[in-house]
């Protein structure tokens, strides 16, 4: 299972999530005191976040509970570590993304994934897009976009190799700028940009087979 790593580089729509606001050498310090206001206050801003993050990964709400209480543990045990080698905030956020990765390991061993690479685009020797259903149909960004088909999605999103659905979850669902992901995943902007490319590009060939096939998957 991948972990993630401290690393800062590139550019994004939303460069943090830290909270407007929110003081955060403050709340290091307080933390570091044991100060239980502190610990209110840690939550108060970063619980919901946390949450939210754990659920997308997860895509399941008890794993989501569990990595969630995880996340807040070891920055409960941890906070003395914390070197401010980066912002609280994206601490906070490493940590909750291996702990929701290291739950659905530890209680979806048999979890089910895709091989991205089948659902790329292939081309011939002369560089042609070589499609087994057309390119485009209006239907597919209404599918896309339907919620009642919320529940495909999110499947399918599931099914991603982990390295593709965090930078999906990070990116187009948590909202985070490209640089932010990079800073929490310890990747490139470029590797950010790579792996949330083939991210949308899986799903909407998806959709595209699902349209196509009728509604049926293959």
């Amino acid at each position: 299972m991948e972990r993630v790593d401290q690393h800062r580089e590139g550019t994004g729509a939303r460069s943090s999530w830290t909270p407007p606001g929110l003081a955060e050498a403050d709340l290091v310090r307080g933390l570091r005191k044991g100060d239980e206001a502190a610990f209110a206050d840690l939550l108060k801003h970063f619980e919901a976040r946390v949450y939210s993050l754990a659920r997308g990964l997860t895509r399941n709400e008890a794993d989501a509970q569990d990595a969630l209480q995880d996340t807040f543990l070891s920055v409960f045990r941890n906070i003395g570590r914390f070197k401010g080698d980066s912002s609280l905030s994206t601490w906070i956020y490493r940590i909750a993304v291996n702990s929701a990765l290291m739950t659905v390991r530890r209680h979806r061993k048999d979890e089910r994934t895709v091989s991205i690479d089948d659902y790329m685009p292939a081309f011939d020797d002369d560089g042609h897009r070589v499609a087994a259903v057309p390119d485009w149909h209006p239907a597919v960004d209404e599918l896309l976009l339907n919620k009642e088909l919320g529940g495909l999605l999110r499947r399918w999103i599931a099914e991603l190799d982990p390295p593709y659905r965090t930078v999906f979850v990070l990116r187009d669902q948590e909202g985070l700028g490209n640089e932010a992901v990079a800073e929490v995943l310890g990747l490139s902007v470029a590797a950010v940009k790579s792996r949330l490319h083939r991210a949308r590009l899986y799903l909407r060939e998806r959709a595209k087979g699902y349209v196509y096939r009728g509604g049926r998957e293959r």
